[in-house]
């Protein structure tokens, strides 16, 4: 049976999703919470579904489909971003301290971003640049002011 150019695309497109899914749900999730990343990976898919042709095009379209995503955060009613609404727990924080955990809710969202994607996806940093389309130089410097403001921070709890 002949397959149409609907389902040559159809096929190609779950092939692609099957591949990046995952990396750009771990992104939008490390950057916007759970409920908001995930919601934002949905948009950023559909999108990509409805420009199929100019993302098969792209160099990175996971970096692209991460900008697409949030930008679909912005129709979202304004939360605060993610862990001030969803507390997870410490082990779904991947074996974290609470101390460790709640020094990562005060850092800015570009570095809470970065160290999560690093050390707690296991991504590495050109990984996180390509996705973030951020210049790896940049990860390296959220990542660096972020373990020097953690370790700070951290620190300063246990001197109290």
């Amino acid at each position: 049976m002949k397959r149409s150019p609907y389902d040559e695309q159809l096929a190609g497109f779950d092939e692609f999703v099957g591949r990046v899914e995952a990396r750009l749900r771990v992104a939008l999730v490390a950057t916007y919470g759970a409920y908001d990343g995930r919601a934002a990976t949905v948009d950023a898919l559909s999108w990509a579904w409805e420009h199929w042709a100019q993302v098969q095009a792209m160099d990175n379209p996971v970096g692209y489909l991460f900008r697409v995503g949030q930008s679909a955060t912005r129709r979202y009613v304004v939360r605060p971003i993610p862990f001030d609404r969803y507390e997870p727990t410490v082990d779904e924080l991947l074996g974290m301290s609470p101390e460790l955990a709640e020094a990562i809710k005060c850092l800015p969202v570009q570095q809470r971003t970065v160290v999560m994607l690093v050390h707690a996806f296991g991504w590495s940093q050109r990984d996180v640049a390509a996705t973030l389309e951020i210049n790896p130089s940049t990860v390296k410097a959220h990542l660096d002011r972020a373990l020097t403001r953690l370790t700070d921070d951290l620190e300063l709890r246990h001197a109290r």
